[in-house]
């Protein structure tokens, strides 16, 4: 039977903390605090105080004792000053869900300690939005392992931005430098389409997957990341690499024909190999057969099982504030039952 929850929403301002709220009122499930970079709002009818991450779990605690509750911090941050709370608040007995990538794709050591905090506590640590928005990614990998699948593979294009680019690509309907000029101007880009085109995002996202699929020994700086940024254009600025971005067209070109031919596509992807312990990110040829060629704009991630050894695709939108947001609240509810 489900408890009470008693939730903080820490970054309730934000993109995500907005839609979070809203999605939470249409359930009718009332935030206790409300939490800021320097200020938070405790209980209903609160004043706005300093914030203090000590105090917030105290109050937490005490409120959820008072009325038998189950003690919730959703982080939607991008704060790595936040994360540092997370293993007090899970020795502590507090669920700690998180939108915020950076700890779970940082040092093993730093994340193994999570875990152990979370047993300690009798708490729960879920960040199911950290891959794919709010996919039933990494719910559905840790599910396949607890019923005693063995995983043989994870792969995921896990890049809006890189699958627009290579889906221009294909086909020769545009060049490089032309797919990036397209997806800057429709916003699909950060402000540095490098940012987008280095790959490290989805390096995180695969170190994540990694260790929930049962690797370990995977450290993000140790990685071998395929960057699409060429090396002399790493250190210009952003006017000067879109200018010179062209003459590197040719040769991006050749790459996708060559793959063409053979009859598959070229994406930009994650693989992880779980009997090698080795994750893969950079340029992936996939046959005719594979689920990439249907992923078009979205998110997918295909997983390779004993058991499914054709894989069981996940597929959807990969971001956006209202999918994060729900994502988000399916991980709070789920606290509700230890």
């Amino acid at each position: 039977m489900a408890s009470k929850l008693v939730v903080a929403v820490v970054g309730y301002t934000g993109g995500v903390g907005t839609c979070l709220l809203k999605a939470m009122k249409k359930i009718d499930l009332k935030p206790y605090a409300l939490v800021r970079s320097k200020t938070m709002k405790l209980g209903e009818n609160g004043d706005d105080v300093s914030i203090d991450y000590s105090v917030l779990r105290d109050k937490l605690l005490e409120e959820c004792k008072s009325c038998n509750g189950i003690p919730v911090i959703a982080d939607v941050t991008a704060s790595g000053q936040v994360q540092e709370h997370y293993q007090d608040w899970l020795q502590k007995g507090i669920s700690v869900v998180a939108a915020n990538k950076g700890i779970f794709a940082g040092p093993e050591s730093k994340y193994q300690a999570l875990l152990k905090a979370s047993k300690e506590g009798n708490s729960r640590l879920l960040h199911e939005t950290t891959v794919g928005a709010g996919l039933p990614v990494l719910g559905t990998l840790q599910g396949l392992k607890a019923s005693s699948h063995s995983i043989v593979t994870v792969e995921g294009i896990l890049s809006g931005t890189l699958a627009f680019v290579l889906g221009q690509l294909a086909g020769g309907k545009a060049t490089l430098s032309e797919a990036v000029k397209q997806a800057k101007e429709l916003g699909y880009t950060e402000p540095d389409p490098r940012d987008d085109l280095n790959g490290m995002d989805v390096a995180r996202k695969a170190v994540i997957l990694a260790r929930l699929a049962g690797v370990t020994g995977i450290e993000l700086d140790a990685m071998q990341i395929e960057s699409l940024v060429p090396e002399s254009l790493k250190d210009c600025s952003v006017p000067d690499f879109m200018e010179q971005l062209p003459n590197f067209d040719a040769s991006m070109a050749e790459k996708v024909a060559a793959v063409e031919a053979a009859g598959g596509r070229l994406h930009y992807a994650a693989k992880v190999i779980v009997a090698e312990k080795k994750v893969e990110v950079g340029l992936l040829s996939c046959e005719a057969s594979h689920p990439f060629n249907n992923a078009g704009p979205d998110n997918m991630v295909a997983m390779t099982t004993d058991f499914y050894t054709r894989p069981l695709v996940v597929q959807g939108a990969g971001a956006g504030g209202d999918v994060t947001a729900t994502g988000v609240l399916s991980d709070i509810l789920q606290c509700a039952y230890k």
